[in-house]
């Protein structure tokens, strides 16, 4: 089968040390546009939800409390998991995260951020482009 424009966007990520899995989420309703993973047992859909709540449930709090700027990042430790969390820049369609999760004994948290950031940032443009385009009826 072959692999949809998100997923041929996501799959480098897998060259992280640790890789379990990564999607890109819709932050609004936590649906997936595109995942890719390593056989793990992961279940992607709740891991992409989780990560669309915690997003939502921090950029409330930082409204809020008036802080300037935009949240960036989401780093979850978990004791067998690292669960990274980049929003990415908002487009006219809605708000997107990119979660990717690591299995923390083999993963390097630094490098793996600094890694997730940089495909994030590479990507950017790409990522608007290759998301499915909502219905107008459905909007």
């Amino acid at each position: 089968m072959a692999a949809s424009p998100v997923e041929a966007m996501l799959a480098p990520l897998k060259r992280i040390g640790g890789f379990v899995l990564a999607s890109l989420v819709d932050a609004d309703s936590g649906m997936v546009h595109g995942a890719v993973r390593e056989d793990d047992g992961m279940n992607v859909p709740v891991a992409s939800a989780g990560a669309a709540d915690v997003v939502g449930v921090l950029s409330l709090m930082t409204s809020r409390l008036a802080l300037p700027g935009d949240l960036e990042d989401v780093i979850v430790t978990l004791g067998s998991h690292y669960h990274l969390i980049r929003v990415l820049p908002p487009a006219p369609a809605g708000q997107l995260i990119l979660l990717v999760t690591l299995d923390r004994p083999r993963a390097n948290l630094a490098m793996a951020l600094r890694e997730v950031r940089e495909a994030a940032s590479a990507a950017a443009g790409h990522w608007i482009d290759a998301r499915p385009q909502r219905d107008a009826a459905h909007a």
